[in-house]
Order: C-alpha cells, then structure tokens, then sequence
C-alpha cells in the first residue's frame, strides 16, 4: 500500500477540521437566523396585536358613542313629545326602541368583542338605565295622550297597555300635561340620564385602560425582542456583514424608531423595509382614524349640529366665564318660531335657525362665544364687556333684527329678543342667568324684536313700529 506524504497527513485532518468548522458556523449561522428569524416573527406578532388592540378599542368606542347617542336620542322624542304634543316625535320613540335598537346593537357588538369584560357590564347597566326610563317616558306619553285627548286606536300598543294610576286618571287635561312634562325633566329623570352617561364614561375609561396597558406590554415584548435581536445580529456580524447591516438598517432601526413614536403617540415614519412601511402605513391610518374619531366625538359633544354653534352642554361648562365683572350674558329667543315652524314646515325653521346662527356669529366678535341652549333660544357670553358697550350691543341687536326682518334669501322673516345681563351691572343677582332672563321677559312681554339690559329701563327700538308689525305675525 502506498503510503501518504507528510504533507498529505497534515494536511488532511486539518481540511477535516476546517469542513467540520465551516458546517459549525453554518449551522450555528442557520440556527441563530432561525432564532432571529423566529424572533422577527415574534415581533411582529407583538405589532399586530398592538394594531389588532386599537382596532378593538375603536370599534367599542363607537359601541359606547352609539349606547349614549341611542338614549340621548329618546329622550329628545319625549321630551319634545310631551311638551309639543306633535305624534311625529312618538314615532320617532317607538322606531329607535323597537326597530332601530341602537343601544341593544351596540351592547351585542361590545359582547362580541370584549365578553366577559367589566365594560361589557358598565354598558349592561347602562342599558338596564335606559330601559328603566323608557318606562317612565312611556307613562309620561300616555299621560300627554291622555291630556290632549288622543284616540288610544291610533296609538302604539305599547302606550294602549300602559295604565295609569288612579290619582293620574283622576287629574285634568291640563295637570296630565304638566305632570308628564315634569317626569321627563325632574331631578329625578335627570339623575338617572347622568348615571347612564356616567356608566358609558366608566366604559369608554375603562376601554381606553385596557388599551394603554395592552399597549404598554405589546411596546415591552417589542423592545425585549428586539434586543434579543440585535445580540443575535452581532453574533453574525462577522458571518453574515451584508446581511446585518440590511437587516439593521430596514428592520431592527425603523422598529426602534416605531416603539419611540408610539411611546410619543405619533405617526410612524415610512421608513423601513417593505413589510415595516406597510405596516406604520396601517398603523398610521388606525391612528389618524382614531384621532379623527375623537375629534369628532369631542366636537359634536360640545356643539349643535343643525347650526355649528357650541350647545347647551358647552354653556354650562363655559357659564363660570359669565360671572367675571368684565363679562356680559346675552339670552337670545326667536320671536314666534313655532309660527314660522308650523306655517312654513321644519325644514324651513331649521334654515332660520342656521340664518338667526350665522348672522349672530358675524356680528360679534370672534373672541365672544355663541351657543344654541334649545330649540330657538341661543346664548351669547362676550368677553372683555362692560355696561358701556351696551350701546354697541344694542346696535348690533337692532342692525341684526332688521336683516332678519327683511330678508332677501326667501325665508320668512323672524326677529330676535335679547336680554343682556353685565357682569358690573347695579343691583346684581347671584345669578347672573337669572338677570338676563330677567331683562329677556321684559323684551318678549312688551314689543319684542328688541334688546333689554338688566338693571336699566327698557325702552323699545326707534324701529318699533316696524318691531310691533312684526310681533302681531
């Protein structure tokens, strides 16, 4: 047998020692990449759920906007059934309640997403709430039927098999009437719509919670998996250089980047590889549709939606700003609306109304606040205003009633009655609401189409004429 050179006998094992190091490095390369590679997909897992998380709470968001637009909604019907008596507004009940059914929707909507949850009962009371009112308004519309003599034949079942009490049986027409206006605006009614709104609070809070802690964990397995990443990236640094720097540059720094800007609650940058930008393009469009979906819930809480105005929940808030000495409340009505209403149809009225809204926002100052508190009554609460701008508040009172009395865009005419209460004014009240009123009654019970100051004789507009021919419409 021939035997081997030297060198061949050196040589050999140490071939057999580099092979056998080569397949080393490349399974210890193979397995750390399949590690990085599982990690990677860990990571990502940990973004989808963060994203699967705010698509979540989004959807119970509007769930909980809907359960309180539902109650708000009937409790407007009543409301303006009992006291206008107009059959259309138990209609509009009855539909919500028994067809609509926005609360029961949203409720089986929340169930389906977060059951056995605590916001699922805060909605559940809510809802148990609301339906413990609905049979008050139902009692109360029977009362009003029965106070304005409406033909049971022609009315829902459900109002046919309501009975009133004897003692209710027994009152007048009249006092039928009051006592269902009363049941729906009591302290009593009223205490129970705050708990129902204080229950949908509980639940948007305690939603908003969840989510922030399920962001809060999701950014933490992000960053421990992304360590974990950057350590298995050094060790193949030396195999694999191209690929660490590809992997560094368009996954593990974009992804660093994102945890920052979510931290931030920030849009994320389009940076990144393919996978990354598609999903921050996402991200983002998630949270632009959830910060625009607060925005307008925000917006439409505080302000009316046939004028743009800011509404009656608004003025309460904003009602403390009133009370300074150099401010002045302005209490605005609408003479003979309900003329223009029942002459004209509703839709004509609420062009008015958005007329009456836009020529008040124009004549007054931008830094002066303009609110819808009802149907045809609107506030003004002015800033930086003493009892020597009432000249000026009366000219701008009497130039905006002659434009409303002499229209050009085809609409009726209708005409305002203002009463203004300063904030320095003589002889306060510790109300200063209750001094406009005041100044208000003194317009609407003489000629109307005019402006009264607290504290200082009335005395009608030099267009009285034009104001008296207007109030006998």
């Amino acid at each position: 047998m021939r035997e081997r050179e030297p060198w061949q006998q050196d040589a050999e094992p140490g071939g057999i020692r580099l092979r056998r190091l080569n397949i080393l490095m490349i399974l210890l390369a193979a397995a750390l990449a399949f590690v990085l590679l599982y990690a990677t997909y860990q990571t990502v897992a940990s973004y989808s759920a963060m994203l699967e998380a705010t698509e979540t709470y989004i959807a119970c968001q509007q769930d909980a906007a809907d359960m309180k637009a539902a109650s708000d909604y009937l409790t407007d019907q009543v409301r303006y059934f009992t006291v206008t008596g107009d059959l259309a507004y138990m209609d509009h009940f009855f539909a919500e309640l028994q067809t609509t059914r926005r609360r029961e929707n949203a409720l089986a909507d929340l169930e389906s997403r977060v059951s056995d949850t605590e916001a699922v009962s805060y909605l559940t009371d809510a809802l148990g709430r609301s339906n413990t009112l609905v049979q008050r308004e139902v009692y109360a519309m029977r009362l009003t039927c029965e106070g304005r003599g409406y033909a049971l034949s022609s009315l829902p079942d459900a109002l046919g098999e309501t009975v009133l009490s004897e003692a209710d049986s027994r009152l007048s027409p009249e006092a039928q009437q009051s006592l269902a206006i009363s049941m729906v605006f009591d302290e009593t009614y009223s205490s129970q719509k705050n708990q129902i709104n204080q229950d949908v609070s509980e639940c948007l809070d305690l939603l908003l919670r969840t989510t922030r802690e399920e962001h809060a964990q999701s950014s933490t397995d992000l960053l421990s998996r992304l360590r974990q990443q950057e350590f298995m990236v050094a060790v193949l640094l030396i195999m694999f250089f191209a690929m660490v720097f590809l992997t560094s540059r368009l996954v593990i720094r974009p992804m660093m980047a994102a945890i920052s800007y979510i931290r931030r609650q920030e849009e994320l940058p389009l940076d990144g590889s393919y996978e990354l930008r598609f999903l921050a393009e996402t991200y983002n469009r998630i949270f632009r549709q959830n910060r625009e979906n607060q925005d307008k819930l925000s917006y439409e809480a505080e302000h009316d939606a046939l004028t743009g105005l800011y509404n009656r929940s608004a003025f309460e808030k904003l009602r403390s700003m009133s009370r300074r000495r150099s401010s002045a409340l302005l209490l605005v009505d609408v003479d003979k609306f309900k003329t223009v209403n029942d002459t004209y149809g509703h839709d004509v009225g609420d062009r008015v109304l958005q007329k009456v809204a836009s020529i008040l926002r124009s004549s007054f100052r931008a830094e002066d606040r303009i609110f819808r508190i009802g149907g045809d009554e609107f506030a003004i609460i002015m800033t930086h205003a003493g009892q020597e701008l009432a000249d000026l508040v009366e000219r701008k009172i009497r130039d905006a009633n002659r434009r409303l009395q002499n229209p050009e865009d085809g609409l009726p005419p209708v005409s305002l009655s203002v009463g203004v209460a300063f904030g320095d004014r003589p002889d306060p009240t510790e109300d200063i609401y209750k001094d406009a009123d005041t100044a208000l009654y003194q317009v609407k019970n003489t000629t109307r189409a005019g402006c009264a100051f607290y504290g200082t004789e009335y005395r009608p507009s030099q267009d009285a004429s034009e104001d008296d021919a207007y109030a006998a419409i």
